[in-house]
């Protein structure tokens, strides 16, 4: 049994001495005797079948609370102690002591204890005693989850007896009714979807001093997520595949109702939940997300909860390695004496592939043909016969390079070191041969003058952004661009428009949007492709002077349509 003693032993004894310094023999009458209350005992012990077995301090009464009725041995009332009175002259004889606080016959917020002790009062003494107090009521206790509150828009938990009025109570607090009767516990009020409910809950021959603990978590609906596919789940948002009557393991006649306004929720720290939404084209997605994090999904219908949750990991949002265009390395192919003959390289744009080892394909015999040329020899390093079609530029938007595609022309005979200016144009337009600048994700044959599309890339961008400018030539050419996303089959699961420009002076930022057959199958592969143009008429195309003046003027180029790139990025905020 457990107490708690309401006045200390130390605030006794100075009761007592009190008293005792106080009590003369004259202050008695003939036959009278000191009655002193030393202390009052409270038992906070309830029986409880479900948790906590005792009532909380907070409510319970102190000594100076107790009204304390002195009974005589007939069972006449003598005298009453109010509140705060602990002692009185009695006349010598046997009396029953009873402590009363509260009102048992009531339904309150407020707990109702009694208790009774014998005592003996003897002529010319004092006499000491104590009285245990117990609780003289039965215990409600209702209870209303916080998840369910959340789903309340507003609510009301009362008690009634059959034939009284309603009383209201306060949720997950002790409520004290007369033990052995009947009640009715009711939650009542109107849901987040606008509707009125009220559920009941019956109580019959309560016992006394003991906790009734009352869930009030009326027998809403039950339900499970559907399987999520690992393709639903992005870099930084989540496709949802949505429940279904199936997914209904009770109440199935509210599926429409639960369909129609379940929630899909997304959380990383299990704190914070991230709902769903629905798009204009019916898909239902999470946004916002993080990549390269795990989240918990969930489906929610108001505060209730699916049965089951489900753990994925979103994509990593991968960015083209070197779109920046600042890396560039190149290899030495021809060394020249730098007058007649300069030297040849082939330029490389880190992680991208170009068309240049076509372009400068035979360069590495280059030989001069001597002086004047008068040996007509089979080279010359000249740039109007080999040289990178893709190369950097200072001229970008950001950092300190950009990528400079161009469409060249090239002579395919032996060189002569007296042509003027006009000879090699003359020369290269009969003749020639053109090649349009790539730059692209992907591998080049130089031998078949052939690419194939893609590297590795396992994330899906939902988008592509450059920066480009565009001097094409005299006539309307125009560039090209686009980015395809490929499974592990390398078949292709997205692309973006193609798209082409005509004269762009000033750089701009161009967005393709990628388009997908199938929104669950996972990338493996990504190529972006850029195309100077597709005009390659050498008439349309000029000569280019280079700051070596003199024949073979090896440093002059016969350029048509010029593409610069830079900032390429992949986005992958949904949009």
């Amino acid at each position: 049994m457990k107490y708690i003693k309401v006045f200390y032993t130390g605030l006794i004894g100075l009761l007592l001495a009190a008293c005792t310094n106080e009590l003369q023999v004259s202050d008695y009458g003939q036959g009278e005797g000191r009655l002193v209350l030393s202390e009052i005992q409270v038992e906070t012990v309830v029986g409880d079948v479900i948790t906590r077995a005792s009532l909380d301090a907070e409510i319970l009464p102190e000594a100076s609370d107790f009204t304390i009725e002195i009974i005589d041995s007939e069972g006449a009332l003598v005298k009453t102690l109010e509140p705060g009175t602990l002692q009185c002259i009695l006349s010598a004889g046997t009396y029953t002591l009873k402590a009363t606080y509260g009102d048992a016959a009531v339904m309150s917020a407020t707990p109702a204890f009694y208790g009774e002790s014998n005592v003996t009062i003897t002529e010319g003494e004092i006499t000491t005693t104590s009285i245990t107090a117990s609780l003289k009521q039965a215990v409600i206790h209702p209870r209303i989850s916080e998840e369910l509150i959340v789903h309340l828009e507003e609510y009301s938990l009362t008690i009634r007896q059959p034939e009284g009025l309603a009383v209201e109570m306060s949720n997950d607090k002790d409520f004290f009714v007369p033990a052995g009767e009947t009640y009715t516990l009711t939650l009542s009020g109107i849901n987040q979807l606008g509707e009125s409910f009220s559920h009941n809950w019956q109580y019959e021959s309560l016992a006394l001093r003991t906790r009734y603990t009352v869930e009030c978590n009326p027998d809403l609906p039950s339900f499970t997520m559907p399987e999520q596919s690992e393709g639903n789940v992005w870099s930084k948002f989540i496709y949802i595949t949505p429940m279904t009557v199936d997914n209904m393991t009770s109440h199935q006649e509210m599926a429409d109702k639960v369909l129609g306004n379940i929630v899909y929720e997304a959380s990383s720290d299990g704190t914070t939940w991230i709902p769903s939404e629905k798009t204009e084209d019916g898909k239902i997605v999470i946004k916002g997300l993080e990549a390269s994090t795990t989240y918990t999904l969930r489906s929610r219908f108001g505060s209730v909860y699916s049965d089951n949750t489900f753990e994925v990991t979103t994509e990593s949002a991968q960015q083209v390695e070197n779109g920046d265009m600042e890396s560039w390395n190149s290899t030495k192919l021809h060394s020249g004496n730098g007058t007649w003959d300069k030297d040849l390289y082939c330029d490389y744009c880190s992680n991208w592939a170009t068309r240049n080892e076509r372009t400068t394909l035979g360069a590495e015999d280059a030989n001069s043909g001597g002086i004047f040329g008068l040996l007509r020899g089979a080279g010359y390093g000249v740039s109007w016969r080999w040289c990178s079609g893709t190369i950097s530029t200072d001229d970008k938007t950001e950092k300190s390079k950009a990528a400079e595609i161009s469409t060249l022309a090239f002579y395919n005979d032996r060189v002569s070191g007296i042509w003027g200016r006009d000879n090699i144009y003359n020369e290269i337009l009969n003749n020639g041969t053109t090649y349009v600048g790539y730059l692209f994700l992907g591998s080049f044959d130089k031998n078949s003058d052939s690419y194939t599309l893609g590297i590795d890339h396992k994330s899906r961008p939902v988008s592509i952004s450059f920066d480009y400018k565009y001097a094409p030539m005299p006539t309307s050419d125009q560039c090209i661009a686009y980015a395809k996303v490929y499974d592990s089959e390398h078949q292709e699961i997205a692309s973006t428009p193609t798209f082409n420009s005509q004269e762009q002076v000033d750089y701009k930022t161009e967005v393709l949007t990628f388009t997908y057959t199938s929104l669950t199958k996972n990338a493996s592969y990504i190529s972006v492709f850029f195309q100077s143009g597709t005009n390659t008429d050498i008439a349309n195309m000029k000569q280019i002077e280079g700051s070596y003046g003199a024949s073979p003027f090896n440093q002059d180029r016969v350029v048509g349509s010029v593409l610069k790139i830079d900032n390429v990025t992949l986005n992958y905020d949904y949009e």
